[in-house]
């Protein structure tokens, strides 16, 4: 990340940060800065986080000399809530408000807002209707009339405000209860998929007793330049952070469902069932997205813009249930690895170390298969009845953290945007696999304090191991709380989360073991038996939560069809050793044709 600033010697502290994330949008956005210079009342500042792209947004803002303070901040495109999570933390002023880089503010903006904190509001959202010099589309009028509608509805409820109604186009916070609440989750628009997070801040924003206020007078006009085909990637992309939405707040279901018209005849019969095919969906996709935007193209009329707002349901739906659809009670598999390293010719362990390369394939595939990665929270949640998973659930682990971890897994999890867990031994941080050398295997070396650190700090939760690495079924019943209770305090006072899931050494457990795991506070335990995770036979006992199936990933399962029946199948499959050219050739090609996909 790098940042540049001019500063004004204004001699005042900004009360106002105001943070803009763009990308790929140099002209809009340097239009709406300009327009930031009619901004009269309080002091304020201006950070633009520039999200990646190659229009040279940097440079022309740089360019500028405004009347206020100024920094451009550029970063790798990782989303918009990444960007606006990095403007935030470099904010000085009392109060962050979030615009959207086509916001072209009214003078008395900041006015509106101060005026609404001087009430008493933590947060407050303001109007944003359609700039009058935005380019006219068929679309503008749909725009315009709901926010027309929605400062109406708004005004009439005497500014108390509904989860949907905070949106980032306008949203100031107060700086302290913004990082109080974490910020923006930035797995909503990682890679540069679009929205979510403000429903998720809003969401945690209302739960915290915040006082939210909408400010009428407080306008600033959408400069709105969204083709018809942005337009309905937007909606695939919504789809796909609703689904993540409903997993993470369970109690937006049956709303989002309501507004989405779930079970309309189109979407129950067509756009539901085609986007759950992974084969089917996209060829679809393709089809009905080339016929609207030909339609729309020749013709503005009634029937092209009915199809074109069908194509949009399809649209969303197929993101939807691409994320994993609307969740529910399913069956969950846990893959266990150990070592990213090429052991090739270690004696006793060579099976137990993925090659790196490796290793990013199968997550290429899984992606590829429609298995959607989910974490440790959301299985937790899921046991617990709190909430549901999506279709096809996976959930990565790792055991022992060996140091590869964090040079090959850490960047190939967030490059794949895959969460995952990992267990670490708490009497041997930063030591080595000692366990596995006694046997003959090579010395290994295992992440230290600040390694496991970087592990939670990049997605993936750290859970517990043990405390030698012993196997706990042989451990006297006098030392069997060090290696549980005392490897959770051990581990949290490194500076990780308290972990919350424990996995069994060497996969050894009985029900002394078991019974010292949840008397730690640990809330489910892992064996390397293969099967598969249910968490409705979990809740009605049938499923020992602290005894939970994983499915060991060996170097033998390679990047192909046999890891993908693995995983499939929740057990592991031995192949015969020599299968004919022939056949191998056709799965080789199968694989291509799937990880191309």
């Amino acid at each position: 990340m790098t940042t540049t600033a001019e500063w004004p010697e204004t001699g005042r502290r900004p009360r106002y940060t105001v943070v803009v994330p763009t990308h790929q949008r140099r002209d809009v956005v340097v239009g709406s800065v300009r327009r930031m210079a009619d901004l009269a009342g309080p002091c304020f500042e201006v950070v633009v986080v520039v999200d990646g792209g190659t229009d040279r947004t940097a440079e022309a803002l740089r360019a500028l000399r405004m009347p206020f303070p100024l920094r451009v901040v550029e970063q790798a495109n990782a989303g918009a809530a990444r960007a606006r999570n990095a403007g935030a933390a470099l904010a000085e002023g009392e109060v962050v408000l979030f615009l959207d880089d086509d916001m072209r503010v009214t003078p008395g903006l900041l006015r509106a807002h101060d005026e609404a904190y001087g009430q008493g509001a933590d947060a407050v959202i303001g109007h944003i209707p359609l700039d009058p010099a935005a380019p006219a589309t068929f679309l503008t009028p749909g725009i315009c009339g709901w926010a027309d509608a929605r400062r109406d509805r708004l005004v009439a409820a005497g500014g108390e405000l509904a989860l949907g109604d905070l949106l980032t186009g306008q949203l100031s916070v107060r700086r302290d209860l913004f990082a109080r609440l974490g910020g923006f989750d930035e797995d909503f628009t990682r890679g540069g998929s679009f929205g979510g997070e403000d429903t998720d801040f809003g969401h945690r924003l209302l739960a915290s007793g915040a006082a939210l206020r909408f400010a009428p007078d407080a306008v600033s006009y959408q400069h709105y330049v969204v083709t018809p085909r942005q337009y309905l990637r937007q909606w695939g992309q919504a789809g796909a952070a609703d689904a993540l939405g409903m997993r993470k707040h369970p109690d937006q279901v049956p709303g989002l469902l309501a507004a989405h018209h779930a079970t309309s005849r189109w979407n129950r019969l067509v756009s539901r069932p085609v986007g759950r095919v992974p084969l089917l969906s996209p060829a679809v996709g393709a089809a009905a997205r080339a016929a609207a935007l030909a339609v729309v193209g020749r013709s503005g009329g009634p029937r092209a813009t009915r199809l074109f707002f069908t194509v949009r349901d399809l649209e969303y739906w197929r993101g939807l249930e691409r994320a994993g659809g609307v969740p529910g009670p399913r069956r969950l598999r846990v893959l266990c690895y150990h070592a990213l390293t090429d052991l090739a010719g270690a004696r006793r362990v060579e099976q137990y170390g993925v090659p790196p390369d490796r290793f990013r394939g199968q997550l290429r595939l899984l992606r590829a298969a429609g298995f959607v990665p989910v974490c440790l929270d959301e299985v937790l949640r899921a046991l617990d009845g709190d909430g549901g998973l999506p279709r096809r659930p996976v959930l990565v682990t790792f055991d022992d953290c060996f140091a590869d971890l964090r040079e090959h897994g850490l960047p190939a999890l967030r490059a794949a945007g895959v969460p995952a867990a990992a267990f670490a031994v708490a009497g041997q941080v930063g030591g080595t696999n000692a366990w596995d050398v006694a046997l003959g295997a090579p010395e290994l070396p295992l992440l230290d304090a600040d390694g496991l650190r970087a592990l939670s700090a990049g997605g993936v939760e750290v859970g517990a191991h043990g405390g030698t690495h012993r196997p706990l079924h042989r451990v006297a019943d006098a030392e069997l709380p060090a290696e549980t209770a005392g490897a959770v305090a051990a581990l949290a006072a490194v500076g990780v989360p308290r972990p919350r899931a424990f996995a069994y050494p060497h996969g050894e457990h009985d029900g002394r073991v078991r019974r010292a795991v949840a008397d730690a506070g640990l809330r489910a335990a892992f064996t390397v038996r293969p099967g598969t995770v249910h968490p409705d036979r979990v809740r009605t006992g049938a499923q020992d939560r602290y005894a939970l199936p994983r499915i060991e990933v060996l170097r033998r399962d390679g990047a192909g069809v046999r890891f993908l029946a693995t995983v499939v199948l929740g057990r592991r499959l031995d192949l015969p050793p020599a299968v004919p050219r022939t056949a191998r050739r056709a799965a080789s090609a199968a694989r291509r044709r799937l990880v191309r996909r």
